[in-house]
């Protein structure tokens, strides 16, 4: 961030200044120090990334608010860093400058968990899943509070979850991106942020994260976003540098990625092997109670992408965890690009998201199995879970892990599928959980009247009988062989309660867990703990 602040001929004036100076070496504290560093490096990474908190507050702009700062580097430039009590008062305003108390309001409470962005759908199923079960079964006391844009929208939705209760009164905070301040404030209010404000591209969340990064604060969402999650990738090094754990993805759909681990351990423990394969079937039945208003937003969202962005996410390996394609003499084959000589390793086919999207029978299971709504985005975040156990762990899942998603086929369609599969070879439209295409499911909602505006949902109530599976099968190299199922309410509930979970494991169950910073998934990031707490709840 020095960059930005043009500071650069000012720093080396600084540090000549305490070279040359030998009064100087018993006066310069932490800044110099800093500024040595900085510029040292600054002419070998005029090309690096900045992370966008930094950049939004460590800027020029943000620097001329605070005019004592401002006046003070005035008088040390003017003066050449001779004039001593000028130095000194720089010193002062630059520490409150560093930790934002020369403009923060906060009031020094800090909570275990703060969720942000409860104004909404979101928000409801939050709070109701903390009245119906993590503040019933108690399993340990933790403080909360709630956060959003508006005080006032959240402070309607906690008045009518929680009137008549002993969490009437729980708190409320105000944090708005494009006010870089009030997210520190709310930062600074938490162990633990869980950010339900979403569709998460296109929101400038990323500034929340790398705050919770500055700010030693830990960070989960529930994205189900691709663009969103290669984002958020690029925080990874400051994250694992400063031991913070940033867990985007902690929805409902997180099961696949908790179940690969699960059957991973199984076959490790009990026959010694690697994971050579694995694959969830998703399933669910009950009323169609509709989809809520900020599922619809980000669908349109997804679907509205630019050619870059399609592009990018097309890759299986997105976000990490690529295995390359091997001859039979163990060398990879790659693609050579004509004229140029670059080379790019060629994706297995056994990985490409083609093998998704087609109508198909699993003779070894006996499933007929058709693309999932969420096949592509799950199948990546299982594969940067095995990159990260390779990179932080040195234990992947398998060096050869190939992982596949598919929603099964309910009996009433298997006959038309067998039909289907023979005569076409174009690519089938996804399932959701109710067993039907998105189209088919929308369709149906609409003719019913149950279609929802931003910010409104199916309220819990209507979806008493809706239900959610995932049913997970894994095979080693030498072919030993385990399965496990997750069954659990509808899919909406089902993030509450991974979101609210995962932001228990990592505020109370730190101490247990194998990594303690980077850009995780549920899996990497809570470990059997968060399996525990799940299967508690």
């Amino acid at each position: 961030w020095l960059r930005p602040l043009g500071l650069k001929a000012f720093c080396l004036r600084l540090l000549q200044f305490e070279l040359l100076s030998g009064r100087a070496s018993g006066l310069v504290s932490l800044p110099l120090r800093q500024l040595r560093a900085w510029v040292a490096m600054a002419d070998f990474q005029a090309d690096d990334f900045v992370p966008p908190f930094q950049n939004k507050y460590f800027s020029a702009d943000m620097m001329s608010k605070y005019e004592p700062l401002a006046d003070a580097i005035v008088k040390v430039e003017q003066s050449e860093g001779r004039d001593y009590d000028a130095f000194k008062a720089f010193e002062e305003y630059w520490a409150k400058f560093m930790d934002f108390s020369w403009c923060s309001q906060w009031d020094g409470k800090k909570y275990d968990i703060v969720f942000y962005g409860m104004s909404g759908y979101t928000g409801y199923l939050m709070m109701e899943y903390l009245k119906r079960n993590a503040l019933k079964k108690r399993k340990e006391d933790f403080t909360f509070a709630f956060a959003g844009r508006s005080i006032a929208k959240v402070a309607e939705m906690r008045d009518r979850e929680f009137e008549g209760t002993e969490y009437a009164d729980t708190p409320i905070l105000t944090a708005s991106f494009d006010d870089v301040v009030s997210v520190i404030d709310m930062v600074k209010s938490a162990h633990v942020i869980v950010n339900c404000a979403g569709p998460y591209m296109l929101t400038e969340g990323e500034v929340l994260i790398d705050a919770c990064i500055w700010c030693k604060t830990d960070y989960i969402d529930i994205s189900n976003e691709i663009p969103w999650s290669m984002r958020t990738k690029e925080l990874h090094r400051y994250a694992l540098e400063a031991g913070v754990m940033v867990v985007p993805s902690c929805a409902g759909n997180a099961y696949s990625d908790l179940g690969v681990m699960m059957l991973a351990k199984k076959i490790r423990e009990d026959y010694g092997e690697e994971t050579r394969s694995a694959v969830c079937y998703c399933n669910g039945g009950g009323t169609a109670a509709g989809a809520s208003g900020g599922t619809l937003r980000t669908r349109a969202a997804m679907a509205s992408l630019d050619k870059a962005s399609e592009f990018a996410q097309s890759d299986p390996f997105a976000l990490g965890g690529f295995i390359p394609q091997m001859d039979r003499n163990g060398f990879k084959i790659v693609d050579v690009q004509p004229g140029t000589g670059f080379v790019t390793p060629k994706t297995r086919a056994e990985d490409q998201d083609l093998n998704m999207t087609k109508v198909t029978e699993d003779r070894k299971m006996g499933v007929w199995r058709a693309p999932s709504v969420s096949s592509f985005f799950d199948t990546r975040i299982v594969r940067r879970s095995n990159m990260l156990l390779a990179d932080l762990g040195n234990q992947p899942y398998g060096l050869a892990l190939n992982f596949m998603e598919y929603a099964m086929l309910p009996p009433e369609q298997i006959a038309a599928a067998r039909r289907g599969a023979k005569d076409s070879d174009e690519p089938a439209k996804p399932i959701g959980h109710y067993g039907m295409s998105l189209e088919d499911e929308e369709a149906m909602l609409k003719s019913q009247g149950r279609q929802f505006k931003e910010g409104q949902g199916p309220q819990l109530e209507d979806m008493s009988d809706t239900w959610s599976g995932f049913f997970l099968y894994a095979e080693s190299k030498n072919g030993s062989q385990v399965q496990c199922s997750f069954v659990g309410s509808d899919g909406y509930f089902e993030t509450a309660r991974v979101a609210v979970e995962a932001a228990r494991t990592l505020r109370f169950d730190r101490s247990k867990l194998p990594f303690k910073g980077g850009v995780l998934t549920p899996s990497t990031a809570g470990s059997t703990c968060l399996l525990e707490r799940l299967l508690e709840s």
